[in-house]
């Protein structure tokens, strides 16, 4: 294995093994706490220009299979892990996650104290940094860093977003159409919500969204994940007046519940570290339960404005550190969650419960409108 620097923006370095690619990769660094499913987190388009640092310390040991893929591709700019297997023994897994990384030239570095790592992210926060085989002097390799843009400066959702708008058969049990912007989703929502839709309108976001939506009709909207800072997103503040304008029901998930909270004049704060991973406690402020939760984003309403608002209330929120974790309108049809309801990490009781408090909504609200 080639020897490899890692250099964060603040100074922190470690040197390690790459057990696969090669070359140099500038990128946000983040750590995910997930035990298992690290061939779903690296397909996760909202991991797009990120570096995701694995807590759990041994990665690669059941192998990957891509039919459990969250996208078409690997998204992830990199991978670091404490100790890398490549031995699998999982009795579907169809090749090593080396392999798979290598296939899509993504770097592998192992042989990091990732629990020093993790600790520097959360004492710093979500910062840039680098892994290259090219560069093994620090200063320079630094330098770099701090010269590169960081993800406030890109739109990484143009880059992950297909081109054509995709057309797919949902529920027998009823005719409701869902239009679905996308910013990066994953298959799992789109499967979810296929469960519950009649038909489904697959629509790629792009800065002229709004001209090609002209011909489509559907009765609600929903805003999909995504990577990136939603703040750079501006068009869609106007939509999303203009639909709920029209009583057409929104609903969304993490990006999307971003948005929709900001197109509403609420205030987008980015994170010290983010929520990434499978044991994130949310509690619904309804009911008083408490669910366990996946979750995936840097950035967060801030819950001031939710406070503030005297049009939404907040029925979702998270026990770590009391951020919003979804709001509802008070008279119209808007509902949103910051967690994914769809990855089910062991309890399946958010998923059931969240899409089906969507359908309601749309199913009590529809009629097809144009936009």
């Amino acid at each position: 294995m080639k020897n490899a620097l890692l250099v964060l923006e603040n100074g922190y370095s470690e040197a390690g093994k790459v057990f696969a690619g090669e070359g140099t990769v500038f990128a946000e660094f983040i750590f995910n706490t997930s035990m298992s499913g690290y061939e779903k987190i690296i397909s996760d388009p909202s991991y797009k220009e990120q570096v995701i640092v694995f807590t759990y310390p041994l990665i690669g040991n059941y192998g990957v299979n891509e039919e459990f893929f969250e996208s078409d591709n690997i998204h992830a700019s990199a991978i670091v892990v404490r100790e890398y297997n490549d031995f699998y023994s999982h009795y579907v897994a169809k090749k090593t996650l080396k392999e798979l990384l290598v296939e899509n030239n993504i770097l592998g570095l192992t042989s990091v104290d990732t629990r020093e790592l993790t600790l520097n992210i959360r004492k710093y926060g979500a910062i840039k940094g680098a892994i290259s085989t090219e560069y093994m002097n620090k200063e320079k390799l630094l330098d770099m860093v701090r010269k590169s843009p960081s993800i406030e400066k890109k739109n990484p959702v143009l880059s992950v977003v297909k081109k054509d708008v995709v057309r797919l058969k949902g529920s027998d049990e009823n005719s409701l159409t869902l239009l679905i912007l996308d910013f990066g989703i994953k298959k799992s929502i789109i499967e979810n919500l296929r469960r519950y839709f009649g038909e489904i309108i697959l629509f790629p976001y792009s800065p002229d969204f709004i001209k090609k939506l002209q011909s489509h009709q559907y009765d609600a909207v929903f805003l999909s994940n995504g990577p990136g800072d939603p703040r750079i997103i501006k068009d869609v503040d106007n939509f999303a007046l203009k639909t709920i304008e029209k009583r057409v029901p929104i609903i969304g998930i993490c990006f999307g519940h971003q948005l929709i909270g900001k197109a509403f004049g609420m205030e987008i704060i980015k994170l010290p570290f983010g929520h990434h991973g499978g044991n994130h406690p949310v509690k619904n402020t309804l009911t008083n339960k408490v669910y366990i939760t996946a979750q995936n984003h840097n950035y967060a309403i801030s819950k001031k404005s939710v406070e503030d608002s005297k049009e939404f209330y907040m029925n979702w929120v998270n026990l770590y550190d009391g951020t919003v974790e979804g709001i509802v309108h008070k008279e119209l049809p808007i509902y949103t969650v910051q967690f994914h309801p769809e990855a089910a990490p062991g309890p399946n009781d958010p998923k059931e419960l969240v899409f089906e408090e969507m359908f309601e909504i749309v199913r009590k609200n529809a009629h097809k409108k144009r936009y």
